[in-house]
């Protein structure tokens, strides 16, 4: 097997890492730097969350409009899974760059009710949001309320092979103050000599 971390490793010297730390609410603003996921109400994410099924989606090449249904075969799609979508941004722009946040392509409404209607456990993406601006918390909360997260800002997704079938590890802290949670994700890969 392959262990690949998708966490994004955020260093202190980072501007959205510095931005974070001078806010009043610094531990509730910094649940949002890196990877995580963000909360909207009292949720608690079940512990059987902690390992799924994982599929790997690359629309990288993707970068003048938004992803839709005919971008994604959800024939591989199982109710459960952890749905990766692999944009390509945080490769070819450093997190916390104004390019980063403003560059990557959003998913189609469309694409968010035909993923949120496949009941998966969490969809991730190499980017800050599914839609941009005021769209973020609506297309998270379509997600939420089939009992989906949306994790944002992973990374090495470009280390795993698409649409093929991998075992996802994701570990969080509950945190009852939290709207931002931060989490550990991390892809098991078999490799020639074995299978998942």
């Amino acid at each position: 097997m392959e262990y690949i971390d998708l966490t994004l490793q955020v260093k202190k010297t980072n501007r959205i890492y510095k931005m974070a730390e001078a806010q009043l609410k610094k531990d509730i603003v910094m649940g949002h730097v890196g990877t995580h996921f963000d909360l909207y109400g009292d949720i608690q994410v079940p512990l059987d969350y902690m390992q799924t099924r994982g599929v790997l989606f690359d629309v990288s090449h993707i970068q003048d409009r938004e992803i839709t249904c005919d971008d994604i075969d959800l024939d591989y799609v199982k109710p459960g899974d952890f749905v990766l979508i692999r944009t390509g941004v945080i490769e070819r722009h450093p997190y916390g760059s104004g390019l980063y946040f403003s560059d990557s392509p959003n998913l189609s409404w469309e694409l968010i009710q035909e993923l949120a209607m496949e009941e998966i456990k969490f969809i991730g993406i190499d980017a800050s949001d599914l839609r941009k601006g005021k769209e973020h918390t609506e297309a998270d909360k379509i997600f939420l309320s089939r009992g989906t997260f949306v994790i944002e800002n992973l990374t090495n997704l470009d280390k795993i092979r698409p649409q093929e079938v991998c075992k996802i590890l994701t570990m969080w802290h509950e945190d009852p103050e939290a709207t931002g949670m931060k989490c550990r994700v991390v892809a098991v890969q078999p490799t020639d000599e074995d299978g998942i």
